[in-house]
Formats: structure tokens, sequence, C-alpha cells
């Protein structure tokens, strides 16, 4: 899944810069040979579950379990998970972010990444975003839509699970949205990046940490008040058939 020179680099990256262990947990779906009514079919569970051990195998920081969803509901609720393919990561500081879908072209750099800042166990802010987060005193989640293919969307990505590992009152998620299109329907998703905070506010287009803290500090504040659509930076449209891509394979993956 990841080809061998990039392995060796990520190898080396993991080498000099995880500090602390990573704990990543993975929620699959068999696939099925009957045909099971109300049961959807995952696609890309297999292609995740891949990268993810190949992923693991390069140190021995990260600890990857796997579970099947339908077989593990406890854990599943216990973290929030209730799709798949859906990834929790932790680091010492045990503040979880979720990706839910295969964390593929532009995307897997800053999932690589993201697993570097998790094992810091702290993620150091810029000094004003700092003072800033520090205000936020009740729970906010920011539910991040995005592509493989779009430029825009893993600073917004890196952005919130940033703010998510840095402080216990983010939950910092990010979507896939061309694998759970109806997810994306659900919120009138046309383009991405896409942040939905709280289930209410709903801004597109390219944010940096400070623009998506002021979000979110706004959603924190308005409570109920803040609901509505904004638009931010840049943003590529989605494909609007309502329907993933079909899988891919290494080629799929893109390293810094």
């Amino acid at each position: 899944m990841i080809p061998l020179r990039e392995q060796e680099y990520i190898r080396q990256r993991f080498a000099s810069e995880l500090t602390g262990k990573v704990r990543i947990d993975y929620f699959t779906q068999r696939a099925s040979r009957l045909y099971v009514p109300g049961r959807e079919e995952c696609p890309y569970c297999e292609d995740t579950r891949q990268m993810l051990e190949e992923l693991a195998a390069l140190t021995d920081k990260i600890n990857l379990s796997v579970y099947e969803l339908s077989e593990a509901r406890e854990e599943a609720a216990r973290m929030g998970v209730d799709k798949v393919p859906g990834i929790v990561l932790r680091g010492p500081a045990n503040r979880p972010v979720t990706f839910y879908g295969i964390p593929a072209g532009n995307e897997f750099p800053g999932f690589v990444e993201t697993i570097v800042d998790a094992s810091k166990g702290q993620v150091e802010l810029a000094r004003e975003s700092g003072k800033q987060l520090r205000k936020l005193k009740k729970t906010v989640s920011v539910t991040v839509f995005v592509t493989p293919t779009c430029p825009h969307c893993p600073g917004v990505a890196r952005a919130a699970y940033r703010l998510g590992m840095a402080s216990p009152h983010i939950r910092a998620t990010v979507v896939e949205a061309s694998e759970f299109p109806r997810l994306a329907q659900r919120y009138g998703i046309r383009a991405v990046p896409t942040a939905v905070l709280d289930d209410r506010m709903v801004v597109t287009g390219a944010m940096n940490e400070a623009t998506l803290l002021e979000q979110v500090l706004k959603a924190a504040e308005e409570g109920a008040l803040a609901s509505g659509a904004a638009q931010a930076g840049a943003a590529t449209a989605t494909g609007g058939s309502g329907e993933p891509a079909a899988p891919t394979r290494g080629g799929r993956l893109i390293l810094p």
C-alpha cells in the first residue's frame, strides 16, 4: 500500500521524531458474500487496514488495535465511533482525534504529521492561539469534511487535530466526504474543506489554526444561536455524484 521508498522515509521520521507511544484503534467491517438488508459494504476498509498495519510496522511506538465494528459495540461507543472505516488516534495526553475513511491522497502526509504530534503529548500553538484557546470552557465538536484530491483540505484537517490535541474541550473529527455521501448531504456539503461546528455552524473554505479557533470560540459563545453557513478561504467543489470513487492503491498516498 505504501511504496517501499516512502516507508523508509517514514521509518526514519518516526525514529527521530516520535517521543511517546501512540495508540491507533481501527474499526472495520468484514466483506460479506451474502446480501444483508440494511448493510452497506465498506470498499475502503481492507485498504485502510493494510495502510495502518504498514505504518505500525515502521515503529515500535505505534500500538494498533483492530476491531470488527459489529462485534465491538462497547469499545466503539466509548470512543464515539459509529461508521467504518473509523480510526481513533491518541498519544500520551489521551486526547483522541478521529478520521472516518482512508487518509490517502493529500490527507496522508497530514495523517503522518498527526501521529508525530500525538506522540509528543502536547501541541505547541502560536502564543495568541494558546491564549485564546484557554478561554474555551465548554466542549465543541469540530468535524472537517475533506477529499483526497483537495489541495486546501489538509491544512484545515491539521488545524482541527492540533486544536483537539491541545484542548480537552475540542472533539476533532475528519471525514472523507466521498466515502460518506449521505453524511455530506445531511450538512449540505458542496465544497471542501468544510468545517461543521457542534452540528450547527457550517464554515466552508481554507482556514488556518487561528481562524478555525475563532470559529470554535464563536460556536461556544453563541451556543444555539451559532447556526448557519459561512465562507472562509478557498475551497474545492465536490463531485456532486453522491457516490464514493473507486478504491485505489499505493498511488493514492502522497508524501511531503
